[in-house]
């Protein structure tokens, strides 16, 4: 809401005063609320990028030691964990 207010005065403002002088001024006076969403945004994107990254590494570390091919398909449930 504070942000739409804030980017609604500021084109307001501009558009009674259109020149370099008052651009700078807007972006000088509002910069922080040009970097706040990309903050917000970046830092569940950052998150879900680590938990991607954790994962694939836990199945590749898994498939190491076990040494299973990604193709078959591993049975748990079965009488002695037969492979497929």
């Amino acid at each position: 809401m504070a942000i739409g207010f804030k980017l609604i005065t500021s084109v307001v403002i501009f558009a009674m005063m259109p020149s370099a002088h008052s651009a700078i001024f807007l972006i000088g006076m509002n910069w922080y609320w040009l970097v706040l969403p990309v903050v917000v945004l970046a830092l569940p994107a950052m998150f879900w990028y680590r938990l991607m990254r954790v994962r694939a590494r836990r199945r590749e570390l898994i498939r190491a030691e076990w040494r299973v091919d990604p193709e078959l398909d591993w049975n748990p449930a079965a009488t002695h964990g037969t492979m497929k």
